[in-house]
């Protein structure tokens, strides 16, 4: 019986026009989006998080280098940071780092999609100084990987259904 449900729902993901995101025949790795994600251009972005989160997002979106370009890429990054665990002498003891990329996607002057991006992570506060720097710097690191991530798979969703469209007109 279980093998029966399980074969009707895989027909039924497969009727739908269901396809993975990952894997050899996935959305994120299909050659028209692949080549769509290696001519996007990212403008630079301010400060250090910033030059971060660029370098990632160009290794993640042109893998072989440098091609023609012909999208923009536009990135506005934004920190947050809240205090929350409190010890009793009244200092903090943990913090989440927030962090919040807004991103334009264009063609020229057209703007084609724009988006999001809320990354939430916390580390801990500690009595030396460095350590809670090391932590921080950590949680840095995290949120902006997150973030370069997430912003590769939704430019990976747009292109693959940008091209969908153009086939079916």
């Amino acid at each position: 019986m279980r093998l029966i449900v399980t074969l009707g729902l895989c027909i039924g993901l497969a009727a739908c026009g269901f396809t993975p995101m990952y894997g050899s025949q996935g959305v994120a790795n299909s050659p028209s989006v692949a080549a769509s994600l290696a001519q996007v251009d990212i403008r630079p972005i301010a400060e250090r998080r910033g030059m971060i989160l660029r370098q990632q997002l160009t290794e993640k979106l042109r893998p072989s280098g440098l091609s023609g370009s012909r999208y923009d890429l536009q990135v506005r990054l934004a920190a947050q940071t809240q205090e929350l665990g409190v010890r009793k002498d009244s200092t903090t003891s943990r913090a989440n780092l927030i962090l919040t990329a807004n991103y334009t996607l264009w063609d020229g002057t057209t703007r084609l999609s724009r988006d999001r991006v809320r990354v939430v992570v916390s580390y801990n506060i500690l009595d030396d100084q460095y350590s809670t720097i090391t932590s921080e710097r950590d949680a840095e690191s995290r949120a902006l990987r997150q973030i370069s991530d997430e912003i590769r798979t939704r430019l990976a969703v747009y292109f693959e259904r940008a091209s969908k469209q153009q086939a079916a007109r």
